[in-house]
């Protein structure tokens, strides 16, 4: 007789978990888009830079975010990063900008010299953008990696 209730139950728990994969609606990941960095005002020995991004929801429904943390490196040097909760609401259908702010790894600033240092710098250095996002209710967090050149010279 307990073998059948285990299996009664192992049943219903399988129903029960389908039905509540069943209810969490497919949604696109949002696209983010870095569109610039600002020095702010140092604060003692730390520099903090502002981040501008843009956001876009392409979804019917509204995304809250817990928090995102985040990283920029240069030439594959993690050289700054940070992490925030205060993130508006992403509305449907619409860009949302979002400015971040992140404080600058001195360490890895003196390994990025060295880099340049024993390399030619050339006419384009390379970027790359990764953020965590973290939703809030039964969404999963979503990683974003977006990587690109920037180049040095006025000429395009």
């Amino acid at each position: 007789m307990s073998h059948r209730l285990t299996r009664i139950f192992i049943g219903a728990a399988l129903i029960l978990l389908a039905g509540c994969a069943a209810l969490t609606p497919k949604l696109d990941d949002p696209d983010v888009k870095l569109i610039g960095l600002r020095m702010l005002p140092a604060q003692g020995l730390q520099q903090r830079i502002a981040v501008d991004l843009v956001i876009t929801n392409p979804n019917k429904q509204d995304l809250s975010i817990n928090g995102i943390s985040y990283s920029i490196g240069i030439e594959n040097i993690s050289v700054l990063s940070g992490l925030t909760h205060q993130i508006p609401v992403l509305k449907s259908y619409q860009e949302t900008p979002v400015t971040l702010e992140v404080s600058a790894d001195l360490l890895q600033l003196l390994r990025l010299i060295d880099h340049f240092s024993h390399n030619d710098i050339g006419e384009n250095v390379h970027y790359n953008f990764s953020a965590v996002i973290d939703f809030s209710a039964w969404l999963p967090s979503m990683h974003v990696d977006k990587k690109g050149v920037l180049p040095l010279s006025g000429k395009k």
